[in-house]
């Protein structure tokens, strides 16, 4: 019997990355409009092969890529700066009461993303804006200066302030739903009656990709906008606010890098069909055999779905494939073993463990990687022909009974 392997990749290549870039435009963004990059990159990996998610490879920018980055890190957190300097003042109302007068922010709820590959495939991610960086500088200070105090706070926590009596103020605020409710506004009660400028404004975000063994092969890409300022904006920093670039774009570019490969031995493409302990049973004994078997073992690599499908040089009517010797054709039955793999042909999944193969084109059997990426996994195709038709086959002496079966790999790569 002959057997012939086949597999299918799709023209996006082996290897499928997703990443997520801050820096190239999906769009071409008005004048005065800010624009940031964010990547993640998903990456099978022999070291953590159980890894399911996007590694965030964002350059850092703001509080997070300088003396605050081990907290970041620490508290898997990143930021970005938005670009906002010294040009951006704003002008207190004099009411200090923790109002939109004085050092305000209100910051918008949760916000979902469609990112859209060039094959057309689609994703979706949430982008959480979980606090704020920021500096503030005013020339008027008071005799004692401005000393930090977080009970100043309301509506969300510090995590950091500078504690000198200074007029350079520079806070870290996180927000207490950490991001995943709706809008949410913190405020301090200093500030609101004097002019000041912004320094530095950088968002501390979290990113919630999607299940990259679900994605095909692909560069993904995204774009939102926020607006800032005042009342109505996305990002509100209070009354008074004076920010010449009301526009903030954050790009996304989500890459994804799966492989699938398998490795047969030499001599793979030919199966030899054998009773169970061989065939001195039928040859000294005329015992007819239960089983006619062959195992062609290979292992597997993988990070994402694929299917599995036969051609049959004979076709049984219930779809297995057949051996014929000329004058009569016996079924084949042939199944698959992929330790770490699920297999789902219809609703329901299983382990794959001899799971049966047949030549169809609506009910092929897909295979799943059950945690993150599998490497190396030894497996077996098994070919087998069993009971009654063996009767058929010890009927027709001296004949050769043989078929060519084409198994069908094909990755979602």
């Amino acid at each position: 019997m002959n057997i012939k392997f086949l597999i299918k990749y799709n023209p996006a290549g082996l290897i499928l990355l997703v990443v997520l870039l801050v820096g190239q435009l999906v769009w071409q963004a008005p004048v005065q409009a800010t624009t940031i990059q964010i990547s993640a990159e998903f990456t099978p990996s022999r070291n953590n092969p159980n890894n399911k998610t996007f590694t965030n490879t964002s350059r850092l920018t703001g509080v997070c890529s300088n003396t605050h980055a081990a907290w970041c890190k620490q508290n898997n957190v990143f930021s970005v700066a938005t670009g906002v300097s010294s040009e951006s003042s704003k002008m207190g109302n004099g009411v200090t009461d923790h109002g939109r007068g004085s050092i305000y922010f209100d910051m918008p709820e949760q916000r979902t993303i469609t990112v859209t590959s060039d094959a057309g495939e689609v994703a979706t991610l949430n982008l959480r804006i979980t606090g704020m960086a920021f500096r503030y500088y005013h020339t008027d200070l008071p005799e004692n200066g401005w000393v930090s105090d977080t009970s100043e706070l309301r509506g969300c926590r510090e995590v950091f302030g500078n504690l000198n009596v200074t007029n350079n103020i520079m806070r870290i605020i996180m927000r207490n739903d950490n991001g995943a409710g709706g809008r949410s506004s913190c405020s301090y009660g200093m500030l609101a009656d004097r002019e000041f400028e912004f320094h530095g404004l950088d968002i501390i975000y979290e990113l919630e990709t999607p299940e990259p063994l679900n994605m095909k092969n692909g560069i993904y890409r995204g774009s939102s906008r926020y607006t800032r300022g005042g009342l109505g904006m996305d990002l509100d920093m209070g009354d008074g606010v004076n920010i010449p670039d009301p526009y903030l774009y954050i790009n996304f570019e989500l890459t994804v890098n799966h492989m699938f490969a398998l490795d047969f031995p030499p001599g793979s493409e030919t199966a030899h069909l054998q009773p169970l302990g061989g065939w001195s049973q039928w040859t000294d004994y005329k015992k007819v055999p239960a089983t006619l078997r062959k195992d062609q073992h290979f292992t597997v690599s993988g990070s994402t779905n694929f299917s599995v499908n036969l051609s049959c040089e004979f076709l049984m009517p219930d779809g297995r494939c057949g051996i014929s010797n000329g004058v009569s054709t016996v079924p084949l039955d042939v199944a698959i073993t992929l330790p770490g793999f699920l297999g789902r042909a219809d609703f329901g999944s299983a382990d794959a463990l001899n799971y049966p193969l047949t030549q169809s084109f609506t009910h092929v059997p897909r295979f799943a990687p059950k945690d993150g990426a599998v490497f190396q996994r030894r497996s077996y195709l098994r070919f087998e022909v069993n009971g009654e038709p063996i009767k058929e086959m010890v009927t027709h002496p001296d004949t050769q009974y043989k078929g060519r079966v084409t198994v069908i790999f094909d990755a979602d790569i």
